[in-house]
């Protein structure tokens, strides 16, 4: 199941005509920091070689502050396929700068989905597969998707402000790096249950299109793809509804946010009465105190928030199935 239900724009289109505008010029960026990211470097080279590409420049980065100059650097060459193999955290970044070019400026993207969970890759419908993630950059189809703001930061997938923000914000002491090396199975269900001992509820307030709400929330969700730690928590969301879901989990029982998440586990959608959802395209987003926001798994900010939607920000290379 993927997010991407419609597009926006260029839908009547031939794939024919689809086609002809791919460019075989390719610019690759691999984060070699990623858990498969090293070792499948050299073979997506060879595999976008096999399969017709011209690889003009490609980087495999190491040093995570190098990653924007040379996703900048990338989105220059408008002439050229951006390619990003990563995690979510690598994706984001890169498909922000590829999208802040503006329509005029920003050059097609494809994806090669390298990290642990993958969200946003599943999301999309992406196969995690490298060879068949090649393949799609070849046969598949230009699409247009939201991407999401965060006061001036874009995500790809979700903010969060609770629980999964509480384990990323973890990360130098090592949980944020186990549930991020297993993410998306039980062992995330596990690290955050640890963390759940001292998790409380906290107050907040969202201002949004439809007025105010006030929440006492375990936890809370901004989401433009329906995916977290490789689970579906979000199944309404979708990357092609020019909107963001908002989904909050109220407190005060820590069992009701171990609940939805174990039937996240088992493919099973949450409990109507265990969740809140609202649909905006932009929210405010206040605490009680300032606490930590996580994008894409990756701590960035704290509260008080303001995030955006934007509507077919990105042109991306997905399945042609999912497209008839």
């Amino acid at each position: 199941m993927s997010d991407v239900t419609a597009t926006h724009g260029d839908e009547g289109e031939s794939h024919a005509a689809d086609d002809a505008r791919h460019p075989r010029r390719v610019v690759l960026i691999v984060n070699a920091r990623s858990r498969r990211g090293q070792r499948r470097f050299d073979t997506a080279l060879r595999l976008l070689g096999e399969r017709g590409f011209l690889i003009t420049a490609a980087h495999a980065v190491t040093d995570p502050a190098r990653l924007g100059d040379v996703a900048e650097a990338a989105a220059a060459e408008r002439d050229h396929l951006v390619v990003v193999g990563g995690g979510d955290g690598t994706i984001s970044t890169v498909a922000g700068i590829v999208a802040a070019r503006g329509e005029a400026a920003r050059p097609l993207l494809g994806l090669l989905p390298l990290g642990t969970a993958n969200s946003f890759a599943k999301a999309l419908g992406l196969p995690l597969e490298l060879d068949r993630a090649v393949d799609v950059l070849r046969d598949g189809v230009a699409t247009n998707i939201d991407l999401g703001r965060l006061d001036e930061r874009w995500f790809a997938n979700a903010v969060a402000i609770g629980l999964a923000a509480d384990i990323a914000r973890g990360s130098a002491h090592g949980s944020a790096h186990l549930a991020k090396r297993w993410a998306g199975r039980a062992t995330y269900l596990m690290v955050a249950a640890g963390r759940l001992a001292r998790h409380r509820p906290f107050r907040c307030t969202v201002a949004h299109d439809g007025g105010t709400s006030v929440f006492d929330a375990l936890d809370l969700r901004v989401a433009n793809g329906g995916w977290q730690g490789g689970v579906l928590v979000a199944p309404d969301a979708g990357l092609a509804t020019g909107d963001l879901l908002v989904r909050v989990i109220p407190g005060p029982s820590p069992h009701r946010l171990l609940r939805t998440w174990w039937r996240a586990l088992r493919g099973v959608p949450p409990a109507p009465s265990d969740v809140v959802t609202l649909r905006t395209r932009s929210a405010t987003i206040a605490t009680d105190r300032p606490r930590p926001v996580s994008v894409d798994g990756e701590v960035v900010a704290a509260t008080p928030v303001r995030v955006t939607v934007a509507p077919g920000a990105l042109r991306i290379l997905l399945p042609r199935e999912r497209h008839g």
